[in-house]
C-alpha cells in the first residue's frame, strides 16, 4: 500500500526509516535502488560543497567591504596631509 503525500509529509524521518526497514526484508532491490541512492549521496555532496563556497563568498565579501573602508579612510586621511 502506498501512503498519501499529506501522510508522507506528516510522517517523521524516524517513523519513514521504521517503515523501509520492514519493508526491505521483502522486497528484492533493482539497480535504480542503487543508482538512486548514490544520486542522492552525490546531490548531498554538492549541497554541502556549495554551502561551503557561500559561506567563503559571504567571509570575502565582508572583508572586501572592511579592506575598502580602510581603504577610503586612508584616502581622506592622504588628502588632508
Amino acid at each position: 500500500m502506498v501512503r498519501k503525500i499529506a501522510d508522507l509529509r506528516k510522517a517523521t524521518d524516524d517513523d519513514l526509516i521504521a517503515e523501509h526497514d520492514r519493508l526491505a526484508q521483502h522486497t528484492i532491490p533493482g539497480t535504480a535502488y542503487y543508482t538512486d541512492e548514490l544520486e542522492r549521496r552525490e546531490r548531498r555532496r554538492a549541497i554541502e560543497a556549495s554551502d561551503r563556497l557561500a559561506r567563503r563568498a559571504y567571509r570575502l565579501a565582508w572583508s572586501n567591504t572592511l579592506l575598502a573602508l580602510v581603504a577610503a579612510a586612508a584616502a581622506i586621511v592622504a588628502l588632508f596631509k
